[in-house]
């Protein structure tokens, strides 16, 4: 179709088409004539979504494989259980994320408290079949830093590090990526902390900053310093991390590691 030939109810059309090869629901499309029967057309949204190389799904359509409700995936989401991006009115959540999710077993428990669960993901046996358990041990979030900003960050004495990064640091073959990272701060250093970044908040970003509340971050903190382990979150807590990854790989590690340290 050559657009500028096209009538409203075509360019209308194509949008929608569009919009639906990046598998997404749209809520509503608004054409408008403009001039002297001319057409504009805002697909900047539409252009920057099907360059992303994630595949988005609509929250219905994750319900569907999830096998919950839309607004069960949806609180998933907002409470950082699971990644995704706001879209207007809706909310549309990677595919390789639902597949991952699909990938634990559907045991439920009610979530742990703070404490409750840094006790266990310290001591075990921690539950990577149920690890919405522990949603509570601190406050997710996504989003992106520059690459100086990121290092600034994870430099900081009170941060420790989780996700794969720490898997490598406790022996597990996996590769790092620099771009990404998975840090865990006291809340108190993260309002400093955020005054001094550009760290810019995004539901698919590859950096998650994990805050947690001041009263419980000595449970957090390694009990030796100077050991392999001093700027490393407990093991149970990285293998946590580690299953919300797309890639088989990383679920492997999380296993290897809850089972090394039990």
């Amino acid at each position: 179709m050559e657009l500028e030939h096209a009538t409203l109810v075509e360019k209308a059309d194509l949008v929608s088409h569009v919009a639906g090869e990046a598998h997404l629901e749209v809520a509503s499309t608004m054409v408008m004539p403009l001039g002297q029967g001319e057409l504009v057309i805002n697909l900047g949204l539409v252009r920057y979504l099907l360059s992303m190389d994630h595949d988005l799904l609509p929250l219905a359509r994750a319900a569907e494989l999830l096998g919950v409700s839309a607004e069960r995936v949806r609180q998933l989401v907002i409470a950082g259980d699971l990644p995704g991006v706001r879209l207007g009115d809706a909310w549309a959540v990677p595919g390789k994320a639902v597949a991952a999710r699909r990938h634990q077993t559907n045991r439920r428990g009610r979530p742990l408290g703070p404490r409750r669960a840094w006790d266990e993901l310290r001591a075990g046996p921690v539950d990577l079949g149920a690890v919405s358990r522990y949603r509570n041990r601190a406050s997710i979030h996504r989003g992106r830093l520059p690459r100086g900003d990121l290092a600034f960050v994870a430099d900081h004495p009170s941060v420790r590090v989780s996700g794969v990064a720490a898997a490598v640091g406790y022996g597990e073959p996996l590769v790092d990526d620099p771009a990404s990272a998975v840090l865990y701060l006291p809340a108190s250093v993260q309002a400093i902390v955020s005054e001094s970044v550009a760290f810019v908040e995004d539901g698919l970003g590859p950096v998650v900053l994990a805050v947690v509340d001041d009263s419980v971050w000595p449970l957090v903190s390694p009990p030796e310093a100077g050991s392999r382990s001093h700027r490393l979150v407990p093991p149970g807590a990285v293998a946590v991390d580690l299953m919300a990854s797309d890639d088989p790989r990383h679920w492997s590690a999380a296993e290897h590691l809850v089972r090394a340290d039990g």
